[in-house]
């Protein structure tokens, strides 16, 4: 009995110990998990610090201007969050990254409905136009950087951008470059360097370079008065056929004694003609001061030359030596003393002689009967025979 009792007392201490043995193991497995969970946790939070400090390190790198960082942040933006990817494609773009101009763009087409991004994708397709050797794309890029449009106002920047298309030789830069230096959009306007663009222009054989000069001269635009070489550069541009340049020409002369009424009748006559209309009631106004005998015969004397000018510019000068040994003026001719050498344009006009104006054609009227009919009907004139 004895025996059987300390049986089952061995038993049943065997049992409370494999319990307790199990009971500890159990313990000993939920402390180890929840060790490992608490690893983990620590682990991803660790991971999870260590990513945004990585994206904090990334962020200020592409701040202070890192492109390759930049482009990075702005790729990994562009599925889900394409607003940020703008911020950060922007900011490339701002640094002359092609690669980051594309992204604008292309992120913008995503939104045509959106018209203040439709403005930027068109501002920096010109950027990429201009990077890739487009130089009017450059110049247009440039503009719209000094007025804001698709892109913030940035004047010195523009300006800068523009002089630097101006001084590789580029005509648009060059007048723009005259314009802004005596523009009201202008901060710190300059006239004299204004005058010093359009000289260039001029050089270059512009016919608004050329009239733009002769404005300048003719108001004292950062250079000193002078009428003299206001009416040189206008005529000089009227010579090659620009119609505004024949209306000013015709307007400084108006009020020049003896014979600026009748030297400006001419050029505002062939201005009305080629149909420039301030010309027409300048024209009708300075005919009214000379006669009807004068006006007929002032067209007549106009009508070979607006023949001449069909045919494109006559040569230089030809035109103006022929109106000062008609009228006996004594007007200089400036270009050649200013002018260094002939450009290609100049050539071409003086190898061209049929397109040249003698004193004989100028001084001989037109007596073609049609003609002078034509002249009344059709030129404008508010005279009648």
């Amino acid at each position: 009995m004895s025996t059987l009792a300390i049986a089952i007392g061995a038993t049943s201490l065997s049992l409370v110990l494999v319990f307790v043995w199990m009971f500890s193991l159990s313990l000993r497995k939920k402390r180890m998990e929840e060790e490992r969970i608490a690893r983990e946790a620590a682990y991803r939070r660790a991971m999870e610090k260590a990513r945004q400090q990585e994206r904090q390190d990334r962020i200020f790198k592409a701040e202070t201007g890192h492109v390759p960082t930049i482009l990075y942040l702005a790729k990994e933006a562009e599925r889900n969050k394409p607003n940020e990817a703008l911020y950060w494609y922007h900011k490339g773009a701002l640094l002359d990254n092609i690669t980051a101009m594309y992204g604008i763009v292309r992120l913008s087409d995503k939104k045509r409905e959106d018209l203040v991004l439709r403005e930027q994708a068109n501002y920096w397709r010109l950027c990429i136009a201009g990077a890739e050797g487009d130089i009017h794309a450059k110049f247009e890029a440039a503009k719209a950087l000094i007025y804001g449009k698709g892109v913030e106002r940035n004047i010195p920047q523009g300006v800068a951008k523009v002089q630097e298309v101006a001084e590789e030789g580029n005509l648009e830069g060059i007048l723009f470059m005259g314009d802004w230096n005596i523009s009201p959009d202008n901060p710190t306007p300059s006239p004299k360097q204004s005058t010093e663009w359009f000289e260039i222009a001029a050089d270059k054989q512009s016919e608004e370079g050329m009239t733009k000069l002769g404005l300048n001269y003719l108001n004292g635009v950062g250079v000193e008065q002078d009428i003299q070489r206001a009416c040189y550069w206008l005529e000089r541009a009227a010579e090659k056929g620009n119609v505004e340049a024949m209306y000013f020409a015709g307007e400084a002369w108006r009020e020049v004694k003896p014979n600026g009424a009748s030297i400006a009748y001419i050029w505002l006559f062939m201005s009305a003609y080629m149909g420039y209309e301030p010309a027409k009631s300048a024209r009708d106004t300075v005919g009214s001061t000379l006669g009807v005998d004068s006006v007929v015969g002032l067209q007549s004397l106009a009508k070979p030359v607006l023949k001449k000018l069909q045919f494109g510019p006559v040569v230089k000068h030809s035109l103006i030596r022929a109106l000062n040994k008609l009228y006996k003026r004594e007007l200089p001719l400036f270009g050649l003393t200013v002018d260094k050498a002939e450009s290609k344009d100049e050539q071409v006009e003086q190898q061209t002689p049929s397109n040249e104006v003698s004193e004989q054609e100028l001084s001989q009227p037109d007596t073609d009967d049609s003609s002078a009919q034509y002249s009344y009907s059709s030129y404008g004139t508010n005279y009648t025979a």
